[in-house]
């Protein structure tokens, strides 16, 4: 029996799936630097930068196990919606997710263990993985893509908060605690929050007529989705590791103050740009719902959908180049120079909304390994080409690196949006 609910979402709802999305992200992202900022303050450094590499560690773990697959996921769920798929399907296609992601989860952890038995390392670091690890398998179970699917990516949103409020009062709970206590707290913590989203995730589900039951995955599927979520971990994790070799190539070759200056103005760059993204995000059912009503739709009108993130990135550059203007004429030194970098470093707010616009285009078009090669080739190309002129450069090479890679990505993208639809406009 196809499922009850509407296929598109009115301008109130996606508005509140965005504000859902953003508060999410504040209070999150908010929850843990005000407890930085409390041990800051209080001079407790040594827990502070602990904490700092196992929690991005920790993360980075999670964004292995989703394997991008909340994008896949979504995809699955609005084109079976806009198909009328029963509700049996929709939650074997959310199974075949999970055990991709489960699979994942096994090798990371039995990886870890191995790692933990031939290395020795800290106490900290001990209590941390050993509490943590629990983590990777509840989040293999999650619910997000589903939400998402549904078009109430609103609550993935402000779910994925509890984590990281979770991690935030456990960190100020482990102050004074030897080090292996205090990586039990923190890293329980983690796997204790990602269990209370999960559960909370599914708490929704039910309450929107979405009980989460068991639908027996299918070998066609399973291997669908190993496909499928490989090719999108592919292509994440070398954006993943970019900013981190930028952090390299600063360091190395310019020095503190230009790697300070790097981490400052990035922070901002990024969490513009995700402010963005959640609009996307957002829009991304609608396309695939599009595509699947019309497969000869054209790639303006895919991306005319994305209007408001677009309209949210030129919002957030100016904002910045604002802020920036403002803080140059009243400050000098390295406040002025970090400001001045940053309202350069605004434009690629926008190079990214295009590029990231295509990409998610090719997503609605279930094209995942063209994306992926894409991203790739985007990363290499950006960290080749900071590599080479960040002598003649400075520190503006990594705004120029990063445009370097979005032009890649639009390009590329362009091209291969342009094969899929021929000149008459149809898909092939």
């Amino acid at each position: 029996m196809a499922q009850p609910g509407p296929r598109e979402q009115g301008a109130l709802r996606r508005l509140v799936n965005l504000g859902l999305l953003i508060g999410g992200f504040g209070i999150g992202q908010g929850s843990i630097f005000l407890a930085q900022t409390w041990l800051v303050a209080t001079g407790r450094t040594d827990l502070l930068a602990q904490f700092g590499t196992h929690f991005s560690f920790g993360m980075l773990g999670i964004i292995a196990v989703e394997s991008g697959s909340l994008t896949i996921l979504s995809a699955q769920i609005a084109r079976l919606l806009a198909s009328d798929g029963e509700k049996a399907k929709l939650w074997q296609s959310y199974w075949e997710t999970t055990t991709y992601r489960l699979t994942i989860a096994a090798v990371l952890v039995a990886g870890l263990l191995i790692f933990r038995d031939t290395v020795d390392i800290a106490a900290y670091s001990d209590g941390y993985l050993l509490a943590a690890l629990p983590a990777l398998f509840i989040w293999a179970f999650n619910g997000a893509g589903f939400l998402d699917g549904l078009q109430k990516s609103g609550i993935s949103g402000i779910t994925g908060s509890i984590a990281y409020v979770a991690s935030a009062i456990a960190l100020i709970a482990s102050v004074d605690r030897d080090p292996m206590s205090a990586g039990l707290l923190t890293g329980g913590a983690l796997s204790i929050g990602y269990a209370l989203t999960v559960a909370a995730q599914f708490g929704a589900l039910s309450a929107f007529g979405w009980t989460p039951r068991f639908a027996r995955p299918t070998k066609t599927g399973v291997r669908t989705a190993f496909i499928e979520e490989t090719s999108m971990l592919v292509g994440l994790m070398p954006g993943q590791l970019y900013f981190r070799i930028q952090l390299t190539i600063a360091s190395v070759f310019l020095g503190p103050t230009a790697t300070a200056m790097l981490v400052y103005a990035k922070q901002i760059i990024s969490a513009a740009s995700q402010i963005s993204g959640f609009a996307r995000r957002i829009e991304f059912p609608r396309m695939v719902q599009a595509v699947t009503a019309n497969p000869a739709i054209g790639t303006k009108p895919l991306v005319s959908i994305q209007k408001i993130s677009f309209a949210i990135a030129g919002a957030m550059a100016v904002a910045i180049i604002a802020a920036s203007l403002v803080v140059v004429s009243i400050f000098d030194g390295f406040v002025r120079d970090t400001w001045a970098f940053l309202a350069v470093f605004a434009v690629t707010i926008l190079t990214e909304a295009v590029g990231q616009s295509l990409v998610q285009t090719l997503f609605a078009r279930h094209r995942y390994h063209p994306a992926a090669v894409a991203r790739i080739l985007a990363v290499i190309a950006a960290i080749a080409f900071a590599w080479i002129f960040v002598h003649m450069a400075g520190t503006y090479v990594f705004i120029l690196s990063d445009i370097v890679s979005h032009a890649i990505v639009i390009s590329l993208s362009l091209l291969w949006l342009k094969r899929n639809l021929p000149a008459d406009g149809r898909s092939p």
